[in-house]
């Protein structure tokens, strides 16, 4: 009997931590991981190689892990208070998933959302010591509170929650790149003979990812506030589908996606042209970038339920898994 009572409690604290880890969402932390590593591995390492000085790594191994643990515990901060805000219209929208108030304590949500930004701030501190670099301490800053003031405020008004969110995925690019830039032009940047345009080719390939990301985020939002419609009106929000209709969101996603489109259609032809790259480059890269675009437009023009929208927000998710695959894929065949 002692040794059920010791199991029973274990299963518990198990199932607690299994709970507080489902709260950060891992998968989206994952995300987050695998874009910084790209452009660590493939836009910085490619840019590097292009010249012939030896250029290494501005910052090490160590320092780079620290930029990736600031960025996942800043998302996981941010998916923590936006369960424990959202916990009426989670109770409407999606009741076998909530976890705050149910499986953890709403005191216990609130500390470990300010651990984890506090921990976040202290890495920041620690990186602007090393590298003397310290503008870059507003990030934290920055997204703290717009995650903060997201679910509360801007998640309740058209539009502006929506823009919050993709202000933070768009800054994904910037954050795995601001320090290494900077390290590398204290170090190279009189040894290169054209430093400016070597420094904004990095610039521009970093902002490029930034605008897709934020695009894809602002139609992924939309698809969830159209699946969240019911509990969102409940709840006294005043989102996009509340506001103006589904009918005038969807034509907001369509206006998105053909952006989007036009834009990976853009980056196909010039990717065409290029000697380097080749057809068969152009043909991977069109696949991965075009085919779940394709699938979550079809899937928002004949959503019509929840679990409609859900699934097109599930194909909107894999066009950026896609996008990451595509830019490696395409940076191992240039090599």
């Amino acid at each position: 009997m002692p040794l059920l009572i010791f199991a029973g409690k274990d299963f518990n604290q198990l199932t607690a931590y299994s709970n507080l880890i489902k709260l950060t969402r891992p998968g989206n932390l994952l995300i987050i991981v695998a874009t910084m590593l790209v452009v660590r591995l493939f836009v910085v390492r490619a840019m590097l190689e292009s010249t012939s000085i030896g250029m290494e790594y501005g910052l090490n191994w160590f320092q780079f892990i620290l930029l990736l643990i600031v960025a996942a515990l800043l998302a996981a901060a941010g998916n923590v208070i936006n369960d424990y805000f959202d916990q009426k219209v989670d109770r409407i929208n999606k009741p076998d998933k909530v976890i705050v108030g149910k499986t953890v304590k709403r005191r216990v949500a609130i500390i470990l959302h300010q651990t984890l930004n506090i921990i976040a701030l202290l890495i920041t501190i620690y990186l602007c010591m090393i590298t003397s670099f310290w503008w870059p301490i507003a990030f934290p800053f920055l997204i703290a509170t717009l995650l903060w003031w997201y679910s509360p405020v801007l998640k309740k008004k058209a539009f502006s929650g929506n823009l919050a969110i993709a202000v933070c995925t768009a800054a994904v690019p910037l954050w795995a790149g601001i320090y290494e830039v900077h390290e590398l032009k204290e170090r190279y940047f009189d040894m290169l003979i054209f430093p400016e345009t070597f420094f904004g080719f990095i610039w521009l390939i970093l902002l490029s990812l930034s605008a897709f990301a934020f695009i894809l985020t602002l139609v992924r939002e939309a698809q969830k506030d159209m699946e969240d419609l019911q509990g969102d009106t409940e709840g006294g929000y005043n989102t996009m589908p509340i506001r103006f209709g589904v009918v005038f969101t969807k034509k907001y996603v369509y206006s998105l996606l053909t952006l989007y489109i036009l834009a990976v259609a853009f980056f196909l032809y010039r990717l065409a042209l290029s000697p380097i790259a080749g057809m068969v480059a152009t043909g991977i890269c069109a696949l991965l970038l075009l085919l779940p675009t394709f699938m979550s437009f079809a899937q928002t023009m004949r959503a019509q339920t929840p679990s409609d929208f859900h699934r097109a927000s599930f194909y909107t998710k894999w066009m950026m898994i896609a996008g990451l695959v595509a830019f490696c894929v395409l940076s191992v065949m240039m090599r």
